[in-house]
């Protein structure tokens, strides 16, 4: 007979397994003229002028729709900017050989593929402690089908890349290896999305971790050393113009900080000088976090997945597909809490806490998408944002000040016992 954890476990990965499925079958289902619109379509405009011999014209906007117009675009969204870094679509330059419609489907599934590759990175590179196997398949199902997964398929975004990194950094930091830690954020990152390593950064640097943060310097030169050689200064100066003057960029649907107070008071100078405020306050928690890491090793992994939130809490720039960075912090959270668990049970209510904030983000998430009003309730994700940097925070004090996260639980069950 299954036991009642158990009974929940396969409860559990049936319907993460039932939301993937879904994601995947409106993903199969776009025709190619919606498929052309994708998040994708910037990146194969640029990738398709790199490749024709005109990378100094990768963020022109009349170039970018004149190659999606040909393309087979809807003429009523051609305009869909690239505003990923120069070396991201050289990455994706072959796939242009297949047509704007196969090139979604194809990078698409990568990105799914990637961020599978991290989940199952993060798993086996965490101590469950007495969390059953089937427990564990459930964590990283439950990992897999947020929101941000779906959105990442269906958009085609690079988001599958930060994951792996995450996940890749936690597996080497985890070893000892900081330097290489710090070179697969600084080029992952530094290829896809650097703004969302902010976070990270504040969390090496925190940790004192000289070998780290060399590495993510050696990294991010490295990106565009190789953006230089292969794409031209050209390129990366209309990068670097492209991320000033953004063509895109309503913050009141953000999903950050900055959306946060943009969606209550409107994209004025009293929102940007409360999101700086902010903002700088999570780089500061994220460093401290870094430390408290660096002076209590066995505290590494809420300390990491705090610097995970923090990292997208801060981001200038953050929508749902974003979230899939947060799967591989989500399972060394949770493992670690399995880790302490009192042995007759196999997660503790911590960890099922921690589990159903995951599950409220995707539906806020859900419910901020697309919402550009800028009147209460505001969005959403950014709060329950906090309150999982919050939650971090407060795991790792409640160890500095020698509190343990569950010993109420502990104490609960044997007195029940008695």
């Amino acid at each position: 007979m299954l036991s009642r954890q158990r009974l929940i476990s396969l409860l559990a990965a049936a319907v993460s397994v039932l939301f993937i499925t879904q994601y995947l079958r409106v993903w199969a289902s776009l025709p190619d003229e919606q498929a052309r619109t994708s998040d994708f379509a910037g990146s194969y405009a640029a990738a398709t002028l790199w490749r024709e011999g005109h990378a100094s014209l990768m963020y022109d906007a009349h170039a970018q729709q004149a190659v999606l117009a040909a393309a087979g675009t809807p003429r009523s969204h051609l305009d869909i900017p690239y505003e990923n870094p120069p070396l991201a679509a050289i990455v994706a330059s072959p796939l242009t050989l297949l047509g704007a419609s196969a090139a979604y489907r194809v990078f698409s599934a990568l990105q799914l593929l990637v961020l599978l590759a991290a989940v199952i990175i993060a798993m086996h590179n965490v101590r469950w402690g007495r969390a059953d196997r089937t427990t564990r398949v459930a964590i990283g199902a439950v990992a897999l089908a947020g929101i941000g997964s779906g959105l990442l398929l269906i958009e085609g975004q690079w988001d599958g890349v930060c994951a792996l990194a995450v996940a890749a950094a936690f597996m080497l930091w985890r070893r000892q290896s900081s330097l290489a830690a710090g070179v697969v954020i600084g080029l992952l990152f530094a290829l896809s999305k650097p703004h969302l390593a902010i976070g990270l950064i504040a969390f090496a640097a925190g940790k004192r971790d000289a070998r780290a943060l060399l590495g993510i310097l050696l990294g991010g030169v490295a990106t565009v050393a190789a953006t230089v050689v292969f794409a031209g200064p050209a390129a990366l100066s209309a990068f670097v113009h492209a991320l000033l003057t953004p063509s895109y960029n309503p913050l009141p649907v953000m999903q950050g900080a900055s959306g946060f107070f943009a969606s209550w008071l409107g994209s004025g100078a009293t929102s940007l000088v409360l999101t700086t405020l902010v903002c700088a306050a999570g780089a500061v928690t994220a460093g401290w976090l870094g430390r408290q890491a660096s002076e209590r090793p066995r505290m590494f992994e809420p300390a990491f997945a705090g610097a995970c939130v923090l990292t997208l809490f801060i981001a200038p720039h953050l929508l749902g597909h974003d979230l899939v960075l947060l799967a591989p912090a989500f399972i060394a959270l949770v493992a670690w809490l399995a880790r302490h668990t009192p042995a007759t049970i196999s997660l503790n209510g911590s960890a099922i806490a921690v589990l159903a904030w995951w599950v409220l983000l995707s539906f806020a998430s859900q419910q901020d998408l697309g919402n550009y009003a800028s009147a209460p309730p505001g969005r959403i994700t950014p709060v329950l944002l906090a309150i999982g940097a919050a939650g971090c925070v407060w795991i790792v004090s409640g160890a500095r000040s020698g509190r343990d996260v569950v010993s109420s639980e502990r104490s609960l069950i044997l007195s029940a016992r008695h």
